[in-house]
């Protein structure tokens, strides 16, 4: 939720989550990425609560509140021109010719070298452009940035940038490198509702996405034009004001969400936690 990898917030596996969600971001964004690229835990469920108490409503995402650094990606120069790109136990990758690939979300990927440090990237989703994006690494090597325009299925856009420094390399994009501040152009909204009594109906207006489903640990699919093949998602009640979310890509864990109510109600916080990766990434929504 939100770069290239990942929903909602961030880089790059974070962009091809958001759409298996539709966020993330559906949310980078709650791309930044979110994914976008998307970007991207963006279905969120509301609990059986006290009186006065609901998830029900509208929510934005609120980045200054979210937590949303620190987390690392690494690429691996995988010959024959090629990058791999890894994001806890997601690996993506594409040959650096500008030509498309197919990645397992259903998007693809075009890469070209830009000069001797930067990279442009551009996403599409039923040649659809969905981002268009440089990532461009300083003369040094020691820090990256990732500046990229995110296109919703609604046709509105959102400006966003990454900076990263790096933690293991030397030069060029191979490496690790780990965020160290994100911007959100135009943070998404989410709409929540009751569906059949009791189950929720979750909906974002920009990625045209909605997602039904019961607190019943069985496995709904989610519907929206970026929502990749084979997604689904399950969910369970923790207590009277959390519950969790677990998100699969052909049956494979790649998310798992745990959003929590505030005691006055006017906050929604989304603790994401991703396979193979320590840490965890914090988004909060304010009631509208």
């Amino acid at each position: 939720m939100l770069f290239i990898l990942k929903r909602r917030t961030g880089f790059w596996m974070r962009y091809s989550r958001t759409l298996t969600k539709e966020r993330k971001a559906i949310m980078k964004l709650i791309t930044t990425t979110l994914v976008a690229f998307t970007g991207l835990g963006l279905y969120v469920a509301p609990l059986a609560l006290a009186a006065g108490d609901s998830f029900v409503g509208k929510w934005k995402f609120n980045p200054d509140k979210s937590q949303l650094n620190g987390l690392t990606y690494k690429v691996e120069d995988a010959g024959n021109n090629q990058y791999k790109f890894v994001f806890g136990d997601d690996a993506e990758t594409v040959t650096v010719d500008g030509k498309p690939t197919m990645t397992k979300y259903g998007n693809t990927w075009s890469v070209t070298k830009s000069g001797s440090n930067a990279w442009h990237w551009v996403t599409k989703r039923n040649g659809k452009t969905t981002s268009d994006a440089m990532w461009t690494v300083s003369d040094d090597g020691a820090t990256s940035t990732y500046v990229s325009t995110e296109t919703r299925a609604d046709g509105s856009t959102s400006h966003d940038e990454t900076k990263l420094k790096r933690t293991a390399g030397t030069s060029g994009l191979v490496g690790t490198w780990e965020s160290t501040e994100i911007k959100i152009g135009s943070p998404s909204t989410i709409e929540i509702a009751m569906w059949e009594k009791d189950g929720y109906s979750i909906k974002i207006p920009i990625y045209k996405g909605e997602t039904n489903f019961k607190l019943d640990g069985k496995d709904y699919t989610p519907k929206g034009p970026r929502v990749a093949k084979g997604t689904t998602i399950s969910g369970k009640k923790i207590d009277d004001r959390t519950m969790e979310l677990t998100y699969k890509l052909n049956g494979k864990t790649n998310e798992t969400d745990r959003w929590e109510l505030s005691t006055d109600g006017k906050t929604l916080t989304n603790t994401v936690t991703y396979p193979g990766v320590d840490k965890q990434e914090v988004d909060v929504y304010d009631r509208q």
